[in-house]
């Protein structure tokens, strides 16, 4: 049955391990925020091949979508990182769009500058 000395050592270390310890001291360590990793060429690359062929599948409206994206910039390629994810995170909720019938304003994809 029960082996009731296995049993003692069990509550004992269960309620010391409840009961606060003293001996602990806790330092704070100003890491300040976490740097993002810059992506890899590999992704980079990737991410810009997504959006191109999203672009093709999509035609003038995926074209406006990336020229949004990339205003004041010669290129997407030339996006920071966060952007160029933002911009395929966009393309595909266009695709999402165009499959459920959904205008790209209604979704909020477009953005206006000057109205």
């Amino acid at each position: 049955m029960v082996d009731k000395e296995l049993m003692g050592r069990l509550v004992s270390v269960i309620e010391s391990g409840l009961r606060p310890r003293a001996d602990v001291s806790l330092r704070v360590i100003d890491g300040g925020a976490p740097t993002a990793q810059p992506l890899h060429d590999i992704d980079r690359e990737s991410h810009c091949r997504m959006i191109r062929h999203f672009r093709r599948a999509m035609g003038y409206a995926g074209q406006m979508l990336i020229d949004q994206a990339a205003f004041g910039y010669a290129s997407m390629e030339q996006l920071p990182d966060d952007e160029l994810i933002r911009l395929h995170q966009d393309m595909e909720r266009a695709m999402e769009c165009i499959r459920d019938g959904v205008s790209f304003e209604d979704a909020g994809l477009i953005r206006y500058r000057y109205g």
